[in-house]
């Protein structure tokens, strides 16, 4: 296994509250970083979003990333679960 490869894979959910004209935006936003997927987004505000990362220094980089923008009221980790990535004969690399 090269240095470059993941051991591991985070697998995160998100809440984010946002007013409500400021949806589509944060919904295009998020939906374009890497490894984040929006699954919710109501009309009032809420988002609801996950996350697949390497590692938790991503996880971190994307809240920050989602609590800065424009008319987000918060964006709040409420979920976290770390896989270990496994070789081809089953074992953890």
């Amino acid at each position: 296994m090269s240095p470059e490869t993941p051991h591991e894979l985070h697998i995160s959910s998100v809440v984010v509250h946002a007013r409500p004209e400021a949806v589509p935006v944060v919904s295009r936003t998020a939906a374009a970083l890497a490894g984040v997927e929006v699954h919710a987004a109501s009309e009032g505000g809420k988002l609801v979003i996950t996350l697949e990362t390497e590692d938790e220094q991503t996880i971190v980089s994307h809240l920050n990333t989602l609590s800065l923008l424009d008319g987000v009221l918060a964006a709040t980790l409420v979920f976290h679960h770390v896989e270990p990535i496994l070789d081809a004969d089953g074992g953890a690399e």
